[in-house]
């Protein structure tokens, strides 16, 4: 029978999550991260996604940790230097509020029939 290393694992790693999220952040000019989240305990990425698999409650833990930096990246995206970065904002608006860039793909940005066109000019 092939036995492999023990289990790092403990009960008490989702309070370690706490206690990581506590080490991070903008005023420690370190973003939450799984991978850093891993270095914390002292072992490999991929160990605390499997941990994650089999835990369902150490799962909602790390995504605690995506969730945090996901935060931090709104927040450092939009406000993080002096004007709001646009980019960020499209991106945001996009992959979370379901908004879309579109071109005009028939008209050739000729008016179509049937269709009243507004036009927005400044004076």
């Amino acid at each position: 029978m092939a036995m492999g290393r023990p289990t790092k694992y403990r009960k008490d790693m989702c309070e370690r999550v706490n206690e990581y999220l506590e080490t991070v952040g903008r005023e420690q000019t370190k973003m939450p991260s799984l991978c850093g989240f891993a270095i914390f305990l002292g072992v490999n990425s991929d160990t605390i996604q499997e941990w994650g698999k089999k835990h369902k409650e150490f799962s909602v833990s790390l995504r605690k940790i995506l969730t945090f930096q996901q935060n931090q990246l709104i927040d450092d995206g939009i406000y993080g230097g002096k004007e709001v970065n646009s980019t960020i904002v499209k991106l945001l608006l996009m992959n979370n509020h379901g908004y879309k860039e579109r071109n005009d793909q028939t008209s050739g940005d000729k008016p179509l029939k049937g269709l009243v066109q507004v036009n927005y000019a400044k004076d």
